[in-house]
């Protein structure tokens, strides 16, 4: 069992811990098994899949889509098995809803969005074939992804984090292939679909520096919505958008009599501007 390092009240190397052990967020204790331990996989080959899209604005029924995944593009994704012909053969599902609108602009058909499910952990693909899984390889979590985090921070901060409403304003998504987007609510989407249609801004990123609670991230263009540094002039590291983990995360009660657990939340700074994102249950629910 790796057990987590802590500075003050916060987590500091995350995503490194084995389900079932027990670490401390802020002054509770939580278990892996319900904190956001996402793996990483990185194709080594172009791979073609199939995916759900919903009608964005209007109602209407699913289609489905052929999304083009190139070699080398970095997906959140869970090993698992499922049941074929009584027997349990490996299985990848993969999180595509996390990727940036770059990858998925070439399966994007007018009036869709991409299916993000109903829940963090909702799949929208996986990968039973094993000439498909073959295609997959585990990596690291990036360093550009903030610790237990899918990659969503959502304005507001403490405040924010323990308020009952969804947030309807402003989102930072850092994608599993290396994008930043700054995302704005929209209104007119159906529900769940607010935040996933056409970016303020987005940057690649080029390089990330690591030095806890602080995580640099840099692009050759400029980041529309959020305070950058221009810190060169020439070069792909000409702007640095700096994310500060201020340890001091956040635990939302559930309701354990209705089946409701609690949730996480680490709260960030962002360009001097307060954030949350989600970072797990706490499992306590009958």
């Amino acid at each position: 069992m790796v057990m987590v390092t802590l500075i003050g009240r916060g987590l500091v190397h995350a995503q490194t811990e084995q389900p079932s052990s027990l670490v401390k967020v802020g002054q509770y204790t939580a278990s892996t098994d319900f904190l956001n331990l996402s793996a990483y996989y990185k194709t080594t080959k172009p791979i073609r899949v199939k995916v759900a899209y919903v009608p964005t604005y209007k109602t209407g029924s699913p289609i489905m889509q052929s999304l083009y995944l190139p070699a080398g593009i970095t997906i959140a994704g869970n090993l698992t098995t499922t049941k074929r012909n009584g027997y349990l053969i490996p299985s990848l599902q993969l999180y595509l809803a996390r990727l940036s609108t770059a990858a998925l602009q070439n399966s994007q058909k007018p009036g869709y969005t991409l299916d993000p499910g109903a829940g963090a952990y909702d799949p929208q693909v996986t990968i039973k074939d094993m000439d498909q899984l073959a295609g997959f390889k585990r990596v690291p979590a990036p360093t550009y992804m903030p610790g237990y985090s899918h990659g969503d921070l959502f304005l507001g901060g403490a405040q924010a984090a323990l308020s009952p409403m969804e947030p309807q304003s402003k989102s930072l998504r850092v994608t599993s292939d290396g994008y930043v987007q700054v995302m704005t609510y929209d209104p007119r989407a159906n529900a769940g679909l607010g935040f996933y249609q056409k970016p303020l801004g987005i940057a690649k990123i080029t390089r990330t520096a690591f030095n806890d609670p602080y995580r640099k991230l840099y692009f050759r263009q400029d980041l529309k919505g959020v305070h950058t540094q221009h810190v060169n002039k020439h070069g792909n590291e000409q702007y640095c958008l700096t994310l500060k983990n201020l340890h001091t995360p956040q635990h939302t009660n559930g309701n354990p009599f209705k089946g409701i657990s609690g949730t996480f939340d680490s709260l960030y700074e962002v360009g001097g501007t307060k954030y949350y994102t989600f970072i797990g249950y706490d499992g306590i629910s009958d």
